[in-house]
């Protein structure tokens, strides 16, 4: 995976200030990233891990890096939000293309995945293209954003060839995003995350694991290193996926319990950062996967009593690690191999981690 915008580690975690976990996205002052020297192996609470295969595939290294940016306290791992600099622009998904946001999920509560014991299929179909804005991609060396996107390799893309001098050649572009994931998952465990994509967010775009690699090896939370645009998004070979605090850009729902934004590859839903009584979850409360358990409301409107992963301010974000099996086969386009979603890397039609 040669593009270095890819991501995943660990980090420290501070209550802050009321103003810092309110419930409104805007009233966020302060983010947690990574804590430098944070493990990329080990899963846990304020880590984020990744299997071997992926870590190998990868050349990760075995712990995280922390960048001196102007918006970090590497003393403290805590980002000012008030410091970040932008990628500049906001544009819809008819910039990128004359269709739009292109997207659909649908349900099947008979079909299969192999694997799985229990029918029940969650599907998605759409170009890669969100609902939310978008930033200027490439990077113009008139952005602020610039110098950070130039330092960083850029790579060739697996889908089309192109080689990119630095990750600032990078554009936006669509593509076929398939998806399709357990209408009913289980949680049988904690297991590494062995894919850039962890889960597909319904405004169309998929999440992403948290690390950005320089040149020369090292591996950062992309919020701490790398200038990401209004939505805290970007493309990695052309295919735009957010990171961290996306969900400033999403429906934020009303004043009791997020809304879902997303699934996981597992099947879990991924909700926002509060809980029932309206209050943010902050990482104490979760566990090592970033997630809970909790009645929420499904994007059909029903009631479910289930495990789902949070957004919120503290690094990993979102995904730690799965509590469910993935096939990822499945998870990131239709069976076989494709140079899109699972970037040409191999995945067997069967669920990972391998054995019982």
């Amino acid at each position: 995976m040669a593009a270095g915008l890819f991501s995943c580690g660990g980090s420290s975690s501070d209550g802050g200030s009321s103003s810092s976990s309110g419930s409104d996205p805007n009233t966020v002052t302060t983010l947690v990233t990574t804590a430098n020297g944070a493990s990329n192996a080990i899963c846990g609470k304020n880590l984020q891990c990744i299997a071997p295969e992926f870590k190998v595939l990868g050349d990760v290294p075995n712990t995280m890096s922390l960048a001196a940016t102007p918006w970090t306290d590497t003393k403290t791992s805590i980002i000012d939000v008030s410091k970040i600099v932008y990628v500049d622009g906001s544009n819809s998904a008819t910039a990128f293309d004359p269709s739009g946001s292109v997207f659909s999920m649908t349900v099947d509560a008979t079909a299969t995945i192999p694997g799985y014991p229990t029918p029940g299929m969650r599907k998605f179909s759409g170009n890669g293209l969100p609902t939310t804005p978008m930033g200027n991609f490439p990077v113009l060396p008139t952005q602020a954003a610039y110098p950070y996107y130039a330092a960083l390799p850029g790579g060739a893309n697996p889908a089309t060839g192109q080689v990119y001098s630095s990750a600032a050649a990078i554009g936006i572009s669509p593509y076929p995003l398939v998806s399709s994931i357990p209408l009913i998952p289980v949680a049988t465990g904690t297991y590494q995350i062995n894919s850039l994509i962890v889960g597909i967010m319904l405004t169309g775009a998929p999440l992403h694991v948290e690390k950005a690699n320089d040149s020369s090896g090292n591996f950062y939370e992309p919020i701490n290193a790398l200038p990401n645009d209004q939505c805290f998004g970007h493309p990695y070979n052309a295919q735009y996926h957010y990171h961290a605090w996306s969900w400033k850009c999403f429906d934020q729902g009303g004043s009791g319990q997020s809304p879902v934004y997303g699934f996981a590859l597992d099947g879990f839903p991924i909700t926002g950062p509060r809980g029932a009584d309206g209050r943010n979850l902050t990482n104490a409360e979760l566990d090592e996967c970033h997630g809970t358990t909790s009645v929420i409301t499904m994007p059909d409107g029903t009631l479910k009593e289930t495990y789902h992963y949070v957004l919120n301010r503290e690094y990993p974000h979102s995904i730690g690690c799965f509590r469910g099996k993935v096939n990822y086969d499945q998870a990131l386009g239709p069976p076989g191999p494709n140079n899109y979603m699972k970037e040409g890397a191999p995945y067997l039609n069967s669920l990972y981690p391998p054995g019982s």
